[in-house]
């Protein structure tokens, strides 16, 4: 969103700034964020070294936009990642102001979001002052990788790519994201600020050949995995499957691991049964009180580990997960005997695949509606108590490397964001503020309507539900209207074939 204006790029030890008689006007963090200040000159694009180290950066460079060459891609990219140096064009020159690497001062008091300017949390204030190189692109000064970068970002800190399936687990971790273009440095396991431990280097693990899991081409394996099941170490002979997953989210960003998910008609389900019925947009939950916004989009690949198609599924169970921690069912053993598999459930009766939530067969209208859980790092700890090692000993699935699954028990799925839309504008609700002014509720489940929309009437009514999954359809095809049909899968999990499998293999202890 940067149009080459009132640009600084603050470093933990350094800042670069506009020097004129004005102060600077604002400071980019990322995409819809930045502080409010006074008015400030503009950016020249002269400064070689800035210039040329982003462009060295592969994690910026390599992204040209539709109907844009690479040069004005290159200027686009360099004016987001805040490379560049902010020049004057009073001719004052620009001024370089040292801060102590100590200081964790933070230079910005607001944020802006799409509901305006608010300030930042004590939380985010308490993340964002540990991170050094606040807000640059940090791939290349951490070795071409993706992960753990302490000399460059910090202790206990990472450089990460905000919803890259392919980063190192710690990344999955990160709830603050500075900026979502490119990689950047972040906290990771806030906990253990200052730890020295890293993840095990898995580079040399031979999946094809390990017999057991206690060995890595014969030596122990490194922290040794939760996995029991052999087979788990080695690819899967299952096929891939590829399809769209919806997630109800909040304003926030983070990765949608060790999250419940699902298809439209799981989601407006969801919506319709948990959320839009609290009043005045507070769109809270049960267990939470962020109020959810959006109904994200990902194209998801997965590939079932080969125990799970051993037993002809290829999905596991649907595990629940509160503050990134799981909490059933199972006692979340199922990971250690089929992997961190992608589970999924519908609500068709006596079907084995209505679990654990089958006390709504009857009431959920939804045609096809389906859940999905995509298992993540250190599934069996709350976002505040993970550590680096229990991260190594229980990865989660999604793929250290990207690309497509191998089916072994820490690969079971990639993913990428491709798409959202806002839950106000599926209802037909133009300005909130007025429509909550105006006496206007989404839904009401004691008269079965609402007020002011007519979006979620009729909750029990098949033939409704159709149309609320038609209308969500066609916004989104309508917004993205290049992108390719992917059926939903068949949720094919059966919690009789998994439990039978599971007192065989002794896998309840």
């Amino acid at each position: 969103f940067c149009d080459k204006r009132s640009i600084m790029a603050r470093g933990r030890g350094h800042l670069r700034a506009a020097a004129t008689s004005t102060s600077v006007a604002l400071i980019v963090l990322g995409p819809g964020l930045w502080a409010s200040g006074t008015t400030s000159p503009s950016v020249h694009a002269d400064d070689a070294s800035a210039h040329g180290a982003l462009m060295g950066d592969d994690e910026c460079a390599a992204q040209v936009l539709d109907g844009e060459d690479m040069q004005a891609a290159q200027e686009r990219c360099a004016m987001n990642a805040l490379q560049l140096r902010a020049a004057s064009t009073a001719g004052a020159g620009a001024v370089e102001a040292n801060f102590a690497a100590s200081s964790d001062t933070l230079l910005q008091e607001h944020v802006m979001t799409a509901d305006g300017k608010r300030a930042l949390t004590d939380e985010e204030r308490a993340i964002a002052s540990r991170i050094w190189h606040y807000a640059l692109p940090c791939y290349s000064q951490c070795g071409a990788k993706s992960g753990y970068c302490d000399a460059y970002c910090g202790p206990g800190n990472a450089c990460c790519k905000y919803l890259n399936s392919a980063d190192p687990p710690e990344c999955h971790t990160a709830r603050f994201w500075p900026v979502t273009y490119t990689s950047t440095c972040v906290s990771v396991n806030y906990n253990m600020r200052g730890a020295t431990t890293k993840a095990p280097d898995y580079s040399s693990f031979d999946r094809g050949t390990s017999p057991s899991p206690s060995t890595v081409n014969g030596a122990p394996a490194p922290a040794s995995l939760v996995f029991t099941n052999p087979l788990l170490f080695r690819p899967s002979e299952a096929p891939v499957m590829k399809f769209y997953i919806y997630r109800v989210q909040s304003d926030e960003n983070y990765a949608p691991e060790n999250q419940n998910m699902g298809n439209i008609p799981g989601m407006l389900w969801y919506l319709h049964n948990e959320i839009v019925w609290h009043p005045n947009l507070k769109r809270s939950g049960t267990y939470f009180s962020t109020s959810k916004t959006r109904l994200e989009k990902f194209r998801i690949m997965v590939r079932p580990t080969q125990p799970l198609f051993h037993l002809g599924m290829n999905f596991g169970v649907v595990n629940a997960f509160d503050s990134t921690r799981c909490t059933g069912p199972y006692g979340c053993k199922n990971f250690r005997e089929f992997g961190y598999a992608v589970g999924c459930e519908t609500w068709v009766a006596h079907s084995g695949s209505d679990f654990p939530h089958g006390q709504w067969d009857q009431e959920n209208k939804y045609p096809n509606a389906v859940w999905y859980s995509l298992p993540g790092p250190c599934p069996t700890r709350k976002l505040e108590e993970k550590t680096p090692e229990c991260i190594a000993a229980e990865p989660g699935g999604a793929c250290v490397m990207g690309g497509i699954p191998t089916g072994a028990g820490d690969c079971t799925y990639t993913y990428e964001k491709v798409g959202e839309i806002t839950i106000s504008e599926l209802e037909g609700i133009e300005d909130e503020s007025q429509f909550k002014e105006m006496g206007g509720f989404e839904y009401d489940k004691w008269t079965d309507k609402g007020h002011l929309t007519d979006f979620w009437n009729d909750k029990g009514s098949e033939e409704a539900c159709k149309r609320r999954i038609q209308k969500t359809e066609e916004l989104f095809k309508k917004k993205y209207p290049t992108q390719e049909d992917l059926p939903d899968p068949m949720c094919d999990f059966n919690k009789w074939k998994l439990e039978t499998a599971m007192t065989k293999a002794n896998a309840w202890g």
